[in-house]
């Protein structure tokens, strides 16, 4: 994937620009991670790279929506997180979306804690 495409992505999506996109570049580059970490395709072709390069933009929206969440409560047995607003703006519901549109190059989902 072509880190350029996937931060004017995130750009596009959030209305960044300039510095306050430039201070985001570790977020964008942990959401590029993530997605090749959970891509089932080895050799993706041209348009499945920009699928990949879109959910990575679209997954680094979600994360920059949840920092802005307070974690309010956290358990570590049988694992109980609360949050006042995690989950609850438009960036999961098109992360949501998206990742069941390309569900096709992603792998089966098994469990993996996203964020603390």
């Amino acid at each position: 994937m072509n880190i350029a495409n996937v931060t004017a992505g995130f750009a596009a999506y959030t209305g960044l620009s300039g510095d306050e996109l430039l201070s985001q570049s570790a977020l964008i580059e942990s959401a590029v991670d993530y997605i090749d970490l959970i891509t089932a395709v080895e050799n993706p072709d041209e348009r499945q790279i920009k699928r990949l390069e879109n959910l990575s933009a679209v997954y680094a929206c979600r994360l920059y929506e949840m920092r802005g969440s307070d974690v309010t409560s956290f358990t570590a047995g049988d694992v109980k997180i609360t949050s006042s607003a995690a989950g609850k703006g438009g960036a999961e519901a098109l992360w949501q979306e998206q990742k069941k549109l390309c569900s096709d190059i992603l792998r089966a989902e098994n469990f993996l804690f996203g964020r603390m």
